[in-house]
């Protein structure tokens, strides 16, 4: 659970610069396209890598 929430929250602050770079080199469009691509490679990631652990009754 620790290793989940130190990911978690630092994507909130790595995230929230990274947008902020992004909107002032290119445009607010660019850095909302940028997050969304990144936030679905995450979730591709997870439905790939992570298996269920709690057997099936």
């Amino acid at each position: 659970m620790g290793v989940y929430r130190l990911w978690r929250d630092g994507g909130f602050a790595v995230g929230a610069l990274l947008a902020g770079v992004l909107a002032d080199a290119f445009s607010l469009t660019t850095a909302i396209w940028a997050i969304a691509a990144l936030t679905a490679a995450s979730g591709l990631v997870v439905a790939v890598r992570m298996y269920e652990t709690h057997p099936r009754t």
